[in-house]
């Protein structure tokens, strides 16, 4: 009978250390890395898993998918990723907690249908105090489904919203979670009672910033007179050639401003009036009035802002 790891997915074996299912005892229930990655915090260094291969299970399958993206990386690229998904959906913004107080939930909901062609529902997630909010089994009941699959971007809370499905339903497992990617490398099945749960691995975002998802987003606003660069956790830049009001949003706080242009930034950029320059990872920059930008990310995204009118 074939065991897997409740860790990570991969099936147990006990003959060959260097797999990655590896277990001294088949009757753990961790492999080697999970448990080290449990206990120590240690993970091989890049472990990667085959993302197309996991769109092509699911979309082959039958069930509901439930896809997990905090809000600081609700981007093109991360919600081109939710759309190739051809089951019934639901986008689930993770980590909330770091919203403004201002920021409507409703009106978030608007911006992503008008900007994005998100038509699917959405659900927001707090990972503070409401995981059992999102009750997955009254939203499967909704469709009458049996079976759904937790997606998502890596580090946005998948594993953490299971566990807590888990304890909740007193049972008495743990699936590895950490702030490093990839922790979960295949599939896991859970059944509670009538209903089939699967853990999936998380799509890969290079750019996500682990150390700064749960910190609250603290706008600062810039109201820049001459040429100025803005430098946003030591690796992003950003060079406005005329005067502007800029608002930054990220939960980092190493924004700095330098009177001075780096020569090896690329091609101006036109930022139309009131939209935003993505930071990935990290959050965007909402520029007031329409500019020219110089950055060192090749091909930024830009979008209409959410303190749009359009977005009641």
């Amino acid at each position: 009978m074939i065991k897997k790891c409740i860790g990570c997915g991969t099936v147990l074996e006990y003959e060959n250390k260097e797999a990655s299912g590896y277990t001294p005892n088949i009757k753990n229930d961790y492999c080697m890395r999970c448990f080290r990655l449990k206990n120590y915090g240690e993970i091989k260094p890049n472990e990667t898993v085959d993302e197309e291969r996991i769109l092509t299970k699911v979309n082959k399958s039958r069930g509901l998918v439930f896809f997990l993206i905090d809000y600081l990386n609700l981007n093109k690229y991360t919600l081109d990723i939710f759309k190739k998904i051809t089951l019934r959906k639901v986008l689930v913004i993770s980590k909330s907690d770091i919203l403004r107080r201002d920021m409507k939930f409703s009106k978030i909901k608007s911006w992503l249908n008008q900007v994005y062609d998100i038509n699917e529902d959405i659900i927001f997630m707090s990972n503070k105090n409401n995981y059992y909010n999102l009750n997955i089994f009254k939203t499967l009941t909704k469709y009458n489904i049996k079976t759904c699959y937790v997606m998502g971007i890596t580090n946005s809370g998948k594993s953490t919203f299971i566990n807590s499905i888990l304890k909740k339903n007193n049972i008495n497992k743990e699936i590895v979670t950490s702030n490093k990617p990839n922790t979960t490398l295949d599939f896991i099945k859970i059944r509670i009672d009538d209903y089939i749960i699967y853990d999936t691995p998380g799509f890969n975002y290079s750019n996500v910033n682990y150390k700064l998802l749960n910190n609250e987003i603290k706008p600062i606003t810039f109201n820049i007179t001459k040429e100025t660069t803005i430098i946003i956790n030591n690796n992003f830049e950003f060079f406005f050639t005329e005067p502007n009001s800029i608002t930054i949003y990220t939960t980092d706080n190493s924004v700095k401003r330098i009177y001075k242009n780096n020569k090896k930034l690329t091609l101006p950029i036109i930022v139309p009036n009131n939209s935003d320059l993505i930071i990935p990872g990290i959050g965007f920059i909402n520029v007031k009035n329409t500019c020219q930008v110089l950055s060192n990310i090749e091909i930024p995204e830009i979008r209409p802002n959410i303190s749009g009118e359009n977005y009641g």
